[in-house]
């Protein structure tokens, strides 16, 4: 896992403390493996886990409170199994974005996290992928 901060926002009167890290989301296993992630009302990202169980990677909200925050996906290839909307959605409530499969699958997403005047404060692409053993 690579996390590299991308920590985006102004000077702008409106809050700026998130951040979105580079990430990509790998599972193995057989029978039915997750992988994906969750943006959490705590102002955590966690990681699905191959069994289902999530996994805390890093920290979204950095200042501010969640509900200051709406988040914005765009799936650009695949398709997801557990999937919040696009968005805009307030962070107030734990958004969830996984793939379940039992077999290989990847699903190409985009994030925004925006403020309440819909300026991007940060965005990132994932990779949720699904590995099946040989």
């Amino acid at each position: 896992m690579s996390l590299i901060p991308f920590i985006g926002g102004s000077a702008a009167a409106t809050p700026t403390g998130v951040q979105l890290l580079a990430n990509d989301f790998t599972s193995q296993g057989s029978g039915t493996v997750y992988s994906g992630v969750k943006f959490d009302a705590d102002g955590g990202v966690y990681e699905r886990q191959p069994s289902g169980a999530w996994s805390r990677v890093y920290t979204w909200l950095l200042s501010g409170t969640n509900s200051d925050f709406y988040i914005v996906r765009t799936i650009s290839s695949g398709t997801l199994t557990t999937d919040d909307g696009a968005g805009p959605l307030v962070l107030s409530t734990d958004r969830t974005y996984d793939i379940q499969a039992p077999r290989d699958k990847d699903t190409f997403v985009s994030f925004e996290i925006q403020n309440v005047g819909t300026d991007v404060l940060a965005s990132r692409r994932y990779q949720f992928t699904i590995v099946t053993p040989l």
